[in-house]
């Protein structure tokens, strides 16, 4: 049993000569100090589990100058961390660790509360101060698999590896060693410093880091594969476990793209590339797309190695998660938040130049087009729903501050970024950031911090547009009826170009501002489409005229960038349609995605086209549409997106004969434009619909994946393909085990299958239970899980009854979390809306 408080006496000690009464006057003693410590830890936010905000700005105003000395010992799972730091007095240091049934051993008087290790106000000193832990490493934080393991500890998983100050802004100097097998190789932030041999097993020392949040502190070690890079200029090692060749042979351009991200983000903030070295870990089942770690920023590789006839779209992707990564050296590493509710401001600038980072390396894309596929649609998807959250959210504890991140910090801030840039003026934007670098050069700032330095470069009232864009949720609600363009009961100014059509059917684009106060009139127009140039942001209410006619018109608009804004405007009136009277029902808008798809040459129209597809095939589709659907996929000349049109018809098939279509092409391996990534796809739905060949199908697919964490993942996952649904059901009931979690994306497919669109009846019974484990999910989980766990739970559920199971857990559960709540939300609302009478 561990101590809770700093009385040095247990009864044990009491000799038995004292009297009943002194024993009695010692124990009433003890437990008013008892008491006193409980009602202390009730009262003061700081004893709280996590880290509070109260916690977290104490710290930073009584502590300085930390510094970390860590190690691993990852075969005998031991560890020691020494934190020195400064104090102006005496003062209680309070230590993060949530793990504390771990600590082995405290060099200092102490006690174990609440996830964290206190240590007594006496046993400190004004000045330099020194602690050293002895602690078991818990295998759930080091992300670990039979043969390589990884730390992830963002945003506040530091503090389940090992003690220390759990907050972004106390920046600290770590210096790690770790002891390994011999045969493995390990990467960390900084250069190894040593290398002894033990025989079985090596330590090695790796270098001091500059000052970094606890969050960005990583390593990997493991059996791992390397190809380093040199072109003079630059020097960086990329470490992988694929084995391909076809893949390997993609390292040479996911190098040439590293190099390019680090010489644009040098060249644009005037500050060379501010670490000791960057190298990077691909990984594969890694739960993000990148993470950026200095020195050894890790990637899902997956999203790195693309598999045989890779997308425009996908190569895209790629380049952007690059300049991404690299682009928070600069933002978020060199420069990071202060507190995780600005967590988006990192994301938002890594996003807005990644986007400015692929232009020059993508000159034939029509990059503005790009970023409203990219950008608009995937925040309209969060920002329409009940769960629609503020890009800036207030956090009170950073156990909480990974259910802030979402579509609304990485695809609606960046968007809001553009206008920003709009009013400011690029030179001027470029000159502010320049300023927040230098001026927070290995710091941390906040977002008030941020609109300051860059209301000294502008006469725009900055303040008030990020009241009103940053810290307000939702999207406007914009007309453009009978003359006017107006905004509908809010205050948000925007610009947008229109079309005026007229009564002689002449057009005419006009430049539109407005807000609240100041509608735009166009005189004389019979007829206005909004925002054909896609800056604009919102719900524009189109009435049927208006829909009629972009519809009708679509193949005469030579414009690609018009194009894409009106199907996203058209697919906004789709998911809206339930909730006001101008509807576009599913089957005019299939029809419409049907009869228009073939035509479409630009293939990021096309692949926004064929996403948008799949949830009306599901909604209204019948053996004749998926027929029509082949057909386009058979036929189309771009092929690229004949193939993302083919994997949407085997995720919503339902016709036996399209069935059987899939189950030869799969079987012959008879369609070249797939590759063993979209075939794996492909099984997974052959599983489902025809469980009397689920076996052959798992052992078939297996013999053909040559990879063994390939192997190991389509075994993972297609389990919840398994015919037998008390095997379903004990499979589901593993997953309340957060050891059955892990890897968390494949967890996230399986659990899909679980709740596949055509079991939905029977997977029904798993919505309640699984939204219980949803708060042990987020506190075992990582940033996304809990998000991807709902998503997955729910996407393949289209019944009243599921949205009855839902509604009766928030009623059951009146207090439950509010950012959680909204997660639910967010990921129900395909049901809100085939069932509006429920919002």
């Amino acid at each position: 049993m561990k101590d809770n408080s700093f009385i040095f006496i247990t009864f044990a000690d009491i000799n038995h000569s004292y009297s009943m009464r002194t024993l009695h006057i010692l124990t009433t003693l003890l437990i008013t100090l008892f008491a006193t410590n409980a009602t202390m830890a009730q009262d003061d936010r700081r004893y709280d589990e996590g880290v509070s905000r109260e916690l977290a700005e104490w710290r930073k105003a009584t502590i300085d100058s930390v510094h970390y000395r860590l190690h691993f010992d990852l075969v005998a799972n031991r560890g020691r961390a020494t934190l020195s730091f400064n104090l102006a007095a005496p003062e209680e240091v309070i230590i993060d660790f949530r793990n504390t049934d771990l600590v082995v051993n405290v060099s200092a008087a102490h006690r174990l509360h609440n996830e964290h290790i206190i240590i007594a106000k006496e046993a400190t000193r004004a000045g330099e101060n020194s602690v050293e832990i002895i602690f078991k490493v818990d295998n759930q934080s080091l992300n670990r698999r039979d043969d390589f393991l990884y730390t992830l500890l963002v945003p506040d998983r530091a503090r389940t590896l090992f003690p220390s100050f759990d907050q972004p802004d106390i920046k600290a100097i770590h210096q790690l060693s770790l002891t390994i097998p011999a045969e493995w190789v390990a990467v960390s932030n900084t250069s190894v410093r040593s290398v002894i041999d033990n025989g079985e097993t090596k330590t090695i020392l790796f270098d001091p880091t500059e000052p970094l949040s606890t969050y960005l502190f990583s390593f990997v070690a493991g059996k791992l594969y390397s190809t380093t890079y040199d072109d003079g200029n630059h020097r960086f090692t990329a470490y992988y476990r694929e084995t391909d060749p076809k893949r390997l042979a993609q390292l040479d351009d996911i190098f040439k793209e590293v190099a390019a991200s680090l010489e644009w983000l040098e060249e644009y903030t005037g500050i060379d590339y501010p670490f000791a070295k960057y190298d990077f870990v691909m990984l594969p089942g890694f739960q993000y797309g990148g993470m950026e770690h200095t020195g050894a920023t890790l990637y899902n590789d997956a999203q790195m190695f693309l598999g045989e006839n890779a997308t425009l779209e996908e190569r895209l992707r790629r380049t952007q998660l690059i300049a991404h990564e690299t682009a928070h050296m600069w933002f978020g590493d060199y420069v990071t938040m202060r507190w995780f509710d600005d967590v988006w401001c990192k994301e938002v600038f890594a996003n807005y130049f990644a986007a400015r980072m692929a232009e020059p390396l993508y000159p034939t894309v029509n990059h503005q087009l790009n970023r409203l596929k990219t950008y608009t649609q995937a925040a309209y998807n969060e920002d329409r729903t009940l769960g629609a959250t503020p890009i800036s959210q207030s956090l009170d504890n950073l156990r909480n501050a990974g259910l802030i991140y979402g579509q609304t910090i990485y695809n609606k801030a960046p968007i809001v970024m553009d206008k920003i840039v709009e009013l400011m003026g690029e030179e001027a934007f470029r000159r502010g950031m320049q300023e927040y670098l230098t001026t927070y050069a290995y710091g941390n700032a906040s977002w008030d911090e941020i609109i300051a330095i860059l209301d000294r470069h502008t006469d725009a009232d900055l303040k008030t547009f990020s009241r009103l864009w940053v810290k307000r949720p939702r999207m406007p609600n914009i007309i453009s009826f009978n003359g006017l363009v107006a905004n509908l009961g809010n205050n948000r100014t925007q610009s947008f170009d229109c079309l005026a059509i007229y009564e002689d059917d002449t057009k005419k684009v006009v430049d539109v501002t407005i807000d609240i106060a100041n509608p735009y009139a166009i005189e004389d127009a019979e007829l206005i489409i909004p925002n054909i140039d896609g800056r604009g942001y919102g719900f524009f209410l189109l009435d049927r005229k208006q829909r009629e006619w972009m519809m009708e018109n679509m193949t005469t608009i030579d414009d690609d960038l018009m194009r894409e804004s009106l199907v996203i405007m058209l697919n906004e009136c789709y998911e809206l349609s339930e909730f006001f009277k101008h509807k576009l029902s599913s089957r005019r808008w299939l029809d419409f995605l049907l009869g228009y798809i073939p035509s479409e040459r630009n293939f990021l129209v096309g692949s926004t086209l064929g996403g948008f597809i799949a949830q009306p095939m599901l909604d209204v589709g019948t053996a004749k549409d998926e027929e029509r659907l082949l057909y386009i996929a058979n036929t189309h000349s771009d092929r690229s997106l004949a193939r993302n049109l083919k994997l949407t018809l085997a995720r919503t098939m339902r016709s036996e004969r399209i069935i059987e279509h899939y189950y030869d092409k799969w079987l012959n391996l008879s369609d070249a434009e797939l590759n063993e990534s979209d075939y794996m796809t492909i099984a997974y739905e052959l599983a489902v619909r025809l469980p009397e060949r689920y076996d052959f199908i798992l052992s078939t697919q297996l013999e053909r994946i040559t990879n063994p964490d390939r192997r190991a993942q389509f075994a993972f996952i297609i389990r919840g393909a398994h015919p037998d649904q008390a095997v379903r059901d004990e499979l589901f009931a593993s997953l309340m085990e957060p050891a059955n979690r892990r890897p968390e994306p494949w967890t996230a497919s399986l659990l899909a299958l679980l709740n596949h669109h055509t079991r939905q009846a029977d997977a029904v019974e798993y919505i309640y239970p699984a939204l219980e484990e949803l708060q042990e999910v987020q506190r075992t989980g990582d940033i996304f899980f809990p998000r991807n766990w709902v998503g997955s739970l729910l996407a393949g559920h289209s019944s009243k009854r599921a949205l009855r199971e839902v509604n009766r857990f928030l009623k059951d559960n009146p207090d439950y979390p509010v950012l959680l709540w909204k997660k639910i939300r967010q990921a129900t609302w395909h049901l809100h809306r085939a069932y509006p009478t429920r919002r």
